[in-house]
């Protein structure tokens, strides 16, 4: 997409909700052609794998494909280390590991949509392979025990697109792009799994502390679950919300259409667009993480941003 000239950054906040209705429609129905309609969200040149959904390799430039997979491009999840604290972040072109330097990507090239840290020893993510890679073009739900060097079929390979994932212990939530945005319940971490009928959505965010508690975003706002996802309740009150993470302490976090970072500490019922909002980049929302009520990192069209002030300021670590 051709660069666009933005507006002074109070006019543009202001227009989030004054009058960013247009605007708001237009990117959460970008998101949810790719969400619930079943496709990638990467542009068709930039498939890491020439059978892949996203398009054919085959006249590709080298040089241009050697650039694109050292670069962390189209950031589709963000996650902690729990043993060292690194930033690991799933791209459409790899993993990627952020510790005191610049992030290197850890894994083979290929496309992450869904990614979670279970715990320090597990790691769960959907997608697609890369170029060369004997695996079908959905990948369905993946695992890596080494810190996302490699990673092995759970399960439903070639079935399954988790475009929204998310894990406590051997609780597994994942909504599946290839049904239209279905959510899919695993008890066993991933190995069989039900899927409730309750309405599509865009993604995800379990509570650490009480895996059936389950925050969902969809077309119609956020919804909320109390029995595993077996059914939805919608938060009457909550702004329009694109992507939502829990903190281990029970804060949540989300990011609106336009960007804007929102806060709730009372489990979805109540929420703020914290001041940290006029910090963050405009562009595409593309990432949330909450460590805790002080700590979150943010993806916003290829920067993360990290605030230890609860998103009250922000400091930008890195910039595509």
């Amino acid at each position: 997409m051709p660069a666009q000239p933005q507006p002074a950054r109070s006019s543009a906040r202001a227009l989030r909700w004054a009058g960013a209705g247009i605007l708001i429609a237009l990117i959460l129905a970008v998101v949810l052609i790719s969400v619930l309609g079943g496709g990638d969200d990467a542009p068709e040149d930039d498939a890491p794998e020439g059978g892949a959904p996203g398009g054919d390799m085959a006249g590709h430039d080298a040089d241009a494909d050697e650039a694109s997979e050292a670069r962390m491009e189209h950031i589709h999840g963000l996650g902690v280390d729990p043993s060292d604290g690194a930033l690991l972040i799933a791209t459409h072109y790899g993993l990627f590991r952020m510790g005191d330097g610049a992030p290197e990507r850890v894994s083979e090239v290929q496309d992450f949509m869904g990614f979670t840290v279970v715990d320090e020893d597990r790691l769960l993510a959907s997608g697609h392979p890369g170029q060369g890679q004997d695996a079908p073009s959905n990948l369905g739900l993946i695992e890596s025990t080494d810190g996302g060097a490699t990673w092995e079929e759970v399960s439903l390979g070639g079935e399954a697109d988790f475009h929204g994932l998310d894990a406590v212990g051997e609780r597994v939530y994942g909504v599946d792009s290839t049904s239209g945005g279905q959510l899919m319940v695993s008890d066993d971490g991933g190995e069989t799994w039900e899927s409730p009928d309750v309405p599509a959505m865009a993604g995800v965010a379990v509570d650490p502390r009480d895996p059936d508690t389950l925050l969902a975003t969809t077309p119609d706002g956020p919804m909320l679950s109390t029995d595993g996802g077996q059914s939805v309740t919608a938060l009457e009150d909550a702004p329009l919300l694109l992507i939502a993470d829990w903190a281990a302490d029970g804060t949540l976090y989300a990011l609106d259409p336009a960007a804007g970072l929102h806060r709730s500490d009372d489990d979805g019922a109540t929420w703020d667009e914290v001041p940290g909002s006029a910090e963050l980049p405009e562009g595409y929302p593309e990432a949330v993480y909450g460590v805790d009520a002080d700590e979150l990192w943010v993806a916003v069209e290829g920067s993360v941003l990290h605030s230890t002030d609860g998103g009250e300021s922000f400091e930008t670590v890195h910039a595509e």
